[in-house]
């Protein structure tokens, strides 16, 4: 893993990787707490964001995900105790809570996969390094190694579009001649005053509106 020289924040007209990375987990966390409109609402502005932005990805992503989305529908369906919709069906038929419940969880899933091709499509690997160093910094102090981490879960940022050979069992080994390490450069970027700004507002404003 090798690491170059700073950029030059003058020529940097978007925001910092830790910055959309900070905005982007606000967003994941927003689909878990928001109910309702809130979900819906929120689902929509994703799905048209992916589709404009990131529609190859988004819809490689979703189909790689198509089995669990439609296990969660069943299972939430169908096992979720409440008024039946098809009574002569008895025990074995869907419940109208139980198909709020897994609109609901469906929605939320999407919503998060929908998220990460967008983050994907937007931000490169470099940057997405450097932006979950500077998150993991405070993480150093304890001894804990900043810069493989922010490795690691690149790597598993990339297994969920494109499985590596052997699996998940190869995020979990430690071989500094892979491919994937040996060849990734790391950029570091100067965090800059507004980018502090944003994501605290991002924050602030994504927990106020969960919490209405």
């Amino acid at each position: 893993m090798r690491c170059c020289g700073s950029f030059d924040g003058s020529k940097v007209i978007s925001l910092h990787p830790a910055t959309r990375l900070v905005a982007w987990a606000a967003l994941v966390v927003f689909a878990q707490l928001a109910r309702g409109p809130w979900l819906w609402g929120l689902g929509l502005v994703v799905l048209v964001g992916a589709f404009l932005f990131a529609r190859h990805r988004a819809w490689r992503l979703v189909k790689r995900v198509r089995v669990l989305l439609l296990v969660l529908w069943v299972l939430f369906a169908l096992f979720t105790p409440g008024e039946l919709i098809v009574p002569f069906l008895g025990g074995a038929g869907p419940t109208q809570e139980g198909i709020a419940a897994a609109s609901m969880h469906c929605v939320q899933l999407l919503v998060v996969v929908l998220l990460v091709a967008v983050l994907l499509e937007s931000t490169r690997d470099q940057e997405l390094v450097a932006g979950l160093m500077v998150l993991a910094r405070p993480l150093g102090r304890f001894g804990l190694p900043v810069e493989r981490l922010a490795v690691r879960v690149l790597l598993v940022f990339r297994y969920v579009e494109t499985p590596p050979g052997g699996g998940w069992r190869a995020l979990l080994v430690h071989d500094e001649t892979s491919p994937a390490v040996e060849n990734l450069r790391i950029q570091t970027i100067p965090l800059r005053w507004w980018d502090g700004l944003v994501a605290g507002s991002v924050v602030v404003l994504i927990l106020l509106g969960a919490f209405r």
